[in-house]
């Protein structure tokens, strides 16, 4: 199994839906957010977050606080529920994920202890990136990918 790998991701500015515990279904919430920015003029990019606060803990996802949205350029307005928030200076701490939600736990304790060991402080807040990868025969590939962020 690979390691964690780290990466500088530079700023970010997160447009969102806030969801109380995990979305029964993060694409819908995302589409909402996407039409939001649509409306705006605004073109997200990259795959879609979610977004924690906290860590995962022993609660089950239906528990997690987390918001669902998508990096984007430009100066969003907050609209019908969408947050705007703006993170600086993200250093990332990252691996995929390959297993049910309720094992996202596991994968974040695997990179908090990486990143620990590695001497860095994690940040509080970190991410699940749901993207989908073109493979060479045209089909798509979903990808997840924990990111714990952290202070070098």
């Amino acid at each position: 199994m690979a390691d964690p790998q780290l990466r500088r991701e530079g700023n970010l500015r997160l447009a969102s839906m806030p969801s109380p515990g995990w979305p029964a279904d993060p694409w819908a919430t995302g589409a909402l957010v996407r039409e939001l920015l649509d409306d705006q003029d605004l073109e997200p990019h990259g795959g879609l977050l979610v977004w924690f606060s906290m860590p995962p803990g022993e609660d089950p996802p239906e528990r997690w606080e987390c918001q669902v949205g998508w990096a984007v350029t430009g100066m969003p307005h907050p609209d019908a529920g969408m947050l705007v928030e703006d993170y600086r200076q993200l250093n990332a701490c990252c691996l995929a994920h390959t297993g049910p939600i309720r094992d996202l736990p596991a994968t974040w304790r695997r990179i908090d202890a990486h990143v620990r060991t590695a001497g860095w402080r994690p940040r509080p807040y970190w991410r699940l990136a749901l993207r989908d990868r073109r493979l060479a025969d045209g089909n798509l590939l979903p990808e997840a990918e924990v990111a714990l962020f952290v202070e070098r």
